[in-house]
């Protein structure tokens, strides 16, 4: 499934000081706040859960399962083979990111629950706590359609005959639409939908939700995520297909979750607090002259 990740100590340096610049950020408009108690990551997790995948939300899900044909038989081969060919990015860039979309998804969520425990602000450890359980979510759902749809990836550098570490584990192919959906006959695909790019997206989208306000999240948290997904591209670790699913499944349990925790914490304010609490971002659809209002983000 996936290369030997050839990452330099310079290069796990810029990863952690990216990583420790974001958690200074957050931390920086957290404020000592003991009038509403922290919300855990695993509080509001029936919540949670039912936002994610009732009505009107289930419908992003069913997006990524429509919109997946569509991309295996148009683009997901001439994509592959422009990136295999041309190497726009290079392997260190997808190396970097596969790094990258393993341990900031859950270090950045652990890192604002644990900070905002340690320097008493429950509003910046609930941000957290809604950032954990929508990675764990993500997590647990990805995994069960991954088993599901059992998908092979491309070859590396779309030579059959080049082996990766994990060569005996997971499959790859040539084929875009080489699917086994047998649950119970597993021949290591999963790569259908992108974990990676998944996780990073329901992080971002979770603290946004959070966060409506701060414009800077998603600003600079959504090119993030975007190009870890185009690092599992370069690196021949996914097809576009999986990128693109794995973003629209992660954005809508991020920002379902995310909106949830904020609920949910601005009522406990509320109850402490003569202030009216902030008004919410409500997650759903709406029609509108401009066309289709999808999460706040449109």
């Amino acid at each position: 499934m996936l290369r030997p990740v050839r990452t330099s100590t310079l290069e796990l340096s810029r990863i952690a000081s990216a990583v420790l610049l974001v958690l200074s950020v957050l931390t920086a408009h957290a404020r000592a706040d003991d009038r509403s108690p922290v919300i855990h990551p695993w509080q509001e997790l029936g919540h949670g859960l039912l936002g994610s995948f009732a009505f009107p939300t289930v419908l992003l899900h069913a997006s990524a399962v429509v919109v997946t044909p569509q991309l295996v038989w148009t683009v997901d081969r001439p994509v592959q083979e422009y990136f295999q060919d041309h190497d726009p990015l290079g392997q260190p860039f997808a190396d970097v990111t596969l790094a990258v979309g393993w341990v900031a998804p859950v270090i950045v969520p652990l890192g604002l629950y644990l900070g905002g425990l340690a320097g008493d602000s429950s509003e910046l450890a609930t941000a957290g706590a809604a950032a954990l359980q929508a990675a764990a979510v993500q997590a647990l759902f990805v995994s069960a359609l991954k088993y599901l749809t059992d998908r092979a990836g491309p070859y590396p550098d779309g030579d059959a005959s080049r082996a990766r570490w994990s060569k005996g584990l997971f499959r790859d192919s040539d084929d875009p639409n080489d699917f086994d959906w047998n649950p119970f006959d597993i021949s290591g695909g999963l790569r259908w939908p992108s974990g990676h790019t998944s996780a990073s997206i329901a992080v971002v989208s979770s603290l946004f939700a959070f966060y409506p306000e701060e414009d800077w999240i998603a600003l600079v948290g959504y090119p993030a995520a975007a190009a870890i997904g185009i690092g599992m591209v370069e690196g021949d670790y996914h097809w576009l297909s999986d990128i693109v699913a794995g973003a629209l499944i992660g954005h809508v349990i991020g920002w379902t979750i995310g909106a949830e925790f904020r609920e949910t914490y601005d009522a406990q304010q509320l109850k402490g607090s003569a202030r009216p609490a902030p008004p919410r971002i409500n997650a759903g659809f709406s029609v509108e002259p401009l066309g289709l209002r999808v999460y706040g983000l449109l």
